[in-house]
């Protein structure tokens, strides 16, 4: 996970070119909590690059939209939902509409460690893995006990930044969100489709240094022709285009690391062969790893 860019909330600027740490007063506090109005985004530097964060973060939306991407999955967060991804979820913010509203969130684990706050958080995200959507869709009644305690906690942050008071509402809306989530239809798993999660799971973890069907196949304890057929028909995609697409995002997030040769990009990523790791980059990104970090601003 260390070869990706994982950004602490003190260096967030490059992500968006937003200047979150200009508006804490301690790095401490921002490292460990932050919200502000999604009205900021409207000077936002989009898309982002790939990149992981440190810490936990969420997007409500009270209007409007925001695009992002979650591995290699597209997600169109509109009005009335929540987005919340763990720190090692790479993620890449796309386009945002003009008249977009609602808050950005960031919290750490250690933040919310005394109390109830962890279990919450586990049981949503266990969730969203389980059906491969950080998304949910909030019914009227949590969207509007939701607004409201956003709305308090962005007060007291910016008032007199009470962490301990913002602390316990950030209880109570993580409690709100496991609450609507238990009222949803049970989704049981079936065979292939835990196969399909274990997998992702594998690649979530293992992408570095594993990239062929069949490694992945031997650790499921299945053949790959049946790894293939079984994540196509619950995907509609090959194992081999998951695999293929991850790798690629991995391979985004280090090219915008100016610090780093594409050669030394290559061998994080587990490819001894600088050339065919080029072929790989331009055959599924259209460009060669040269041309693309040309194409970002690395400043």
């Amino acid at each position: 996970m260390s070869r990706i860019p994982q950004y602490k909330p003190d260096d967030f600027k490059p992500i968006l070119d937003i200047d979150w740490e200009e508006k804490s007063t301690a790095k401490k506090e921002l490292n460990e909590f932050f919200i502000e109005p999604l009205q900021v985004l409207k000077d936002a530097k989009t898309p982002s690059q790939p990149h992981r964060k440190t810490v936990n973060d969420f997007i409500f939306i009270r209007k409007g939209s925001v695009e992002k991407m979650v591995c290699s999955s597209l997600f169109d967060v509109k009005e009335g939902m929540i987005m919340l991804l763990p720190p090692y979820k790479i993620r890449t913010f796309i386009h945002n509409t003009p008249d977009v509203e609602g808050f950005y969130c960031h919290f750490s684990n250690d933040f919310i460690a005394d109390g109830p706050g962890l279990k919450y958080l586990h049981d949503i995200l266990n969730h969203a893995d389980i059906i491969y959507d950080p998304t949910l869709f909030l019914d009227q009644e949590h969207r509007e006990r939701i607004f409201v305690i956003l709305q308090q906690m962005e007060s007291l942050y910016q008032q007199n930044r009470n962490l301990d008071l913002i602390r316990l509402y950030l209880f109570t809306l993580l409690g709100e969100i496991r609450h609507f989530i238990e009222k949803l239809p049970r989704h049981d798993l079936s065979v292939n489709e835990t196969l399909v999660f274990r997998f992702r799971k594998l690649i979530t973890s293992q992408i570095q240094n594993l990239h062929s069907v069949k490694e992945y196949a031997d650790l499921l304890s299945v053949s790959p022709n049946h790894l293939n057929k079984t994540v196509k028909n619950t995907t509609g995609k090959t194992a081999s285009e998951i695999i293929n697409e991850s790798l690629l995002m991995e391979a985004k997030a280090l090219l915008s690391l100016p610090h780093l040769s594409v050669s030394e990009i290559a061998f994080a990523l587990g490819v001894d062969d600088v050339s065919y790791f080029s072929r790989f980059f331009k055959k599924h990104s259209g460009m060669s790893p040269s041309d693309y970090r040309k194409g970002i601003d690395l400043s």
